[in-house]
């Protein structure tokens, strides 16, 4: 057995490992070996299915915090749709034309530090008389244990809500708020009720010790599910020139998560087409259970279309 399959049949045996062999996952230079031993892990917990997920940019642009990876801050100048908060009739209709696809979980993004109490209510309305049988998820920002009830009992089952990066870091990539303020939301979210979905985006500048240190804080707070993004670098960003990652960078983080969370969900989201290239079709091999398909907040992304059959290709199912 090589030493990533030696980890697997530990992790498997209830044997976590340490430090210092998770980060030989996101330094090591042999990939087949790593990511053959992440194939194992995943299989074991998921088997050959897929979770599908798509989101809709529910209100645009106008964002008063200065993330330095996103489009929607006003403090740049991206060029971008900026709107308010949707009419009902968009919300209603993504909902309507996704009722019959494979779509597992369907999700409303809005930007802002949050969405205000009107819209709050205006959604969970729309929500509470869709009468849909797709998993409904909310990323609405940081909002206080009342208005996070009052989405639950219209229906929204899952929340969203990343910590992006280590807490060492943060402040490298946002002022406006801080790290604690994510965490509460986090805590807040899970103590609701609420499955939550958790994780940060890749090629920022972290280093591996900063992806470490994420997880870690992501494993105190029990997430349920842990989407990775890779940077995908946005004119009129303070980021616009950073370099993408390796494909194979990509594959050592996607296997790192499966590692360090073998049962959970990860899900590969913004950025992988653009970031993982000739290798993106070795997403699940090493480790995803899922994807975010369709379009992005403020990109296009990857029709749905393309994404079943790169699924079926790979001897994969939608769950």
């Amino acid at each position: 057995m090589n030493q990533f399959e030696i980890l697997a049949d530990n992790i498997l045996n209830d044997r976590r490992p340490d430090e210092k062999e998770f980060l030989s996952i996101l330094r090591t230079e042999n990939l087949e070996d790593l990511l053959k031993a992440s194939f194992e892990l995943r299989k074991h917990f998921f088997d050959n299915t897929v979770h599908l997920c798509s989101i809709l940019n529910t209100k645009s642009g106008m964002c008063g915090e200065d993330c330095k990876f996103c489009a929607q801050s006003e403090y740049y100048n991206a060029d971008i749709d900026k709107y308010p908060f949707v009419q009902e009739t968009k919300i209603k209709d993504f909902i309507k034309n996704n009722e019959n696809n494979d779509l597992h979980r369907l999700c409303f993004v809005t930007s802002g530090k949050k969405l205000v109490n009107r819209e709050i209510k205006k959604l969970a309305e729309l929500v509470n008389n869709s009468f849909t049988s797709k998993n409904l998820c909310g990323s609405l920002g940081i909002l206080n244990e009342e208005e996070l009830k009052t989405l639950k009992d219209a229906g929204i089952s899952r929340y969203h809500h990343n910590l992006e990066t280590s807490r060492n870091f943060y402040d490298k990539i946002c002022t406006t708020h801080n790290y604690d303020e994510q965490v509460k939301t986090v805590r807040k979210a899970k103590k609701i009720g609420f499955s939550v979905c958790c994780g940060g985006i890749f090629g920022m500048g972290e280093s591996d010790e900063d992806i470490l240190d994420l997880a870690y804080e992501l494993r105190m707070l029990d997430v349920d599910s842990i989407p990775v993004n890779f940077l995908n670098p946005i004119k009129g960003t303070p980021f616009e020139n950073y370099n993408l990652l390796s494909p194979e960078k990509c594959l050592k983080i996607i296997a790192f998560f499966r590692f360090y969370f073998p049962d959970k969900d990860i899900l590969v989201c913004a950025g992988r087409i653009e970031n993982m290239r000739h290798l993106h079709e070795n997403v699940f091999d090493a480790g995803a259970s899922g994807i975010m398909t369709g379009d992005y907040l403020t990109r296009k992304g990857r029709m749905y279309v393309e994404d079943i059959q790169m699924i079926k290709k790979r001897g994969y199912r939608v769950l």
